[in-house]
């Protein structure tokens, strides 16, 4: 039975039919504020969420960076921090900031530091959901 995303926000029980109980406590070890994505996508959020983890930004992220492409970056940053906040990822809110100043500033090394610190979370979520 298909369900309403109004119907899947207000009644946790049906978060568990949505998601296994072991993925649904590490994810929000990692701050992930899963109703938020179930309010946004309903029973389809961990389908999004590996679909988000999986994509190509984060490659596309590091090939702006190491050719020095701010401009480029900068936009990929945008639209994955929307992303990120529509999936209710508040791991990725600080992270993707320093990202956005430093590349303001064309602070390469930080915005590899930050980069880095990016991938490793994205990690952690994937093995999370696993």
């Amino acid at each position: 039975m298909i369900r309403t995303r109004a119907e899947v926000a207000f009644c946790p029980c049906f978060l568990e039919e949505i998601m296994q109980e072991e993925s649904i406590k590490r994810l929000k070890g990692l701050k992930v504020n899963i109703e938020k994505g179930i309010d946004t996508y309903g029973e389809a959020y961990e389908e999004k969420l590996k679909q988000f983890l999986n994509s190509y930004d984060f490659m596309r992220l590091g090939q702006s960076v190491n050719g020095s492409r701010f401009e480029s970056a900068a936009m990929c940053i945008r639209r994955m921090s929307m992303e990120a906040e529509k999936l209710g990822l508040e791991c990725f809110a600080r992270p993707f900031t320093g990202l956005r100043q430093n590349i303001a500033r064309k602070d390469i090394q930080e915005v590899k530091n930050i980069l880095s610190l990016v991938i490793v979370k994205r990690i952690q979520l994937q093995d999370a959901l696993k």
